[in-house]
This record gives structure tokens, C-alpha cells and sequence, in this order.
């Protein structure tokens, strides 16, 4: 691993046990196995290096979950395909794990709204998930595999703000859903997108 990635690792396990507040680039350093100097050489100050931390992290939640898209769309040749692919995703963005990254996602979003540094780096990890994911959904149109009506971008922008946006709603009250309730909607949005009598192949 990188020095400087091994330091924002660090600087990320650090903000995770000690909040951002009780910071400590000492025990950053002590973690990353660097002297405090060396990790200077890398950052400008302690507020660099947390900016540049929740960049780090939240580009790793996000790629990793452009990741539950994007892996599962490779090869898919027709509707039956795409369905299948979906079923995949569907299933996968259910974990707690993506509920958690969801939060981590959201928390990157909310600091870099006041730091100019953070902000460009948020803004360039969406760049390069949006470019990731587009290249995965443009082979589908290129097969004509999408329903009239519905553009790469719009089938992208769908299946993001499902699993990208989506926070857990806990407890008792108006949105609350049963699991499987959930799961037959997200089916049928799936389905819905795929145009019908589309298995053959395009060469």
C-alpha cells in the first residue's frame, strides 16, 4: 500500500474511534507506522489531512458501491440476462454493509459542504463513479436491452438513487416496509425498465 494511503487508512480508523474532534495525527502516525514529519510531507496540516480522510473514504464507499452496478451488468447479452443482473443487485444492496456505507456517503457529504478541499475531491470521486457506472449501462442501450422511454442515464440514475441515496428508515412510522414488500417493488422497477422480446442476442 501507498504511504500516503496507508496514512489515510489510518487517519479514517482514527476519526472512527475518536470523532473528529478528539483527533490526534500523533496517534494518525503511530498507526500508519510514519513519523509525524513524514506524514506532514504528505499534508499541509491536521485539517488537510482530515479533509483529505473523508475524500479517501468517501471514495471508497462510493466505487465500492458503483461496484454492486456496475459488476454485475458485465456480460449481459440479453433481457434475460439483464433481469438476472438485476436480481443480483437487488439482493446485494440490501446488505447491512451498504446501509452503513450509505451513512458513511452521506457524513462525506455533509463535511465537505464546508471545506473547499473536500468539496473538489467529493466532487471528482462522483465523476469518476458516474463514469464507471455509464460505462457499464451504455452496452445495454448499445443491445437495445432498455424499454422505450428509458435512457441509459435515466436506468442509471434510477437504480443510484435506490441504492446510492437510500437511507434506512428504522422503527414504526409512515414509510415503514415489510422486507419482501420492498423487494417485489424493486422487481418490478426492474422489470419494467427491460424491453420485452429482447433475448436474442445482438451481434
Amino acid at each position: 500500500m501507498k504511504t500516503r494511503d496507508r496514512i489515510l487508512d489510518a487517519a479514517a480508523l482514527e476519526i472512527e474511534r475518536n470523532g473528529m474532534t478528539q483527533f490526534r495525527v500523533k496517534r494518525v502516525a503511530s498507526e500508519a507506522d510514519v513519523s509525524v514529519a513524514l506524514l506532514y510531507s504528505y499534508f499541509d496540516d491536521r485539517e488537510d489531512l482530515i479533509a483529505a480522510t473523508m475524500v479517501h473514504r468517501y471514495r471508497q464507499v462510493l466505487i465500492g458501491t458503483a461496484k454492486i452496478f456496475t459488476e454485475p451488468l458485465k456480460n449481459v447479452a440479453t433481457g434475460d440476462d439483464l433481469r438476472a443482473a438485476l436480481r443480483v443487485i437487488i439482493a446485494d444492496a440490501q446488505t447491512p454493509e451498504r446501509t452503513e456505507a450509505r451513512n458513511l456517503r452521506i457524513e462525506g457529504m455533509s463535511f465537505a459542504q464546508h471545506n473547499p478541499t473536500a468539496l473538489a475531491g467529493v466532487a471528482d470521486a462522483k465523476r469518476e463513479a458516474s463514469t464507471l457506472i455509464m460505462s457499464s449501462v451504455q452496452p445495454l442501450v448499445d443491445k437495445d436491452l432498455l424499454a422505450d422511454g428509458m435512457s441509459g442515464v435515466a436506468f442509471a440514475r434510477i437504480w443510484y438513487a435506490l441504492f446510492f441515496g437510500q437511507i434506512a428508515l428504522e422503527g414504526e412510522h409512515a414509510l415503514s416496509i415489510d422486507d419482501d414488500d420492498w423487494l417485489r417493488a424493486l422487481q418490478v422497477i426492474a422489470e419494467s425498465a427491460i424491453r420485452t422480446n429482447r433475448n436474442i442476442p445482438v451481434p
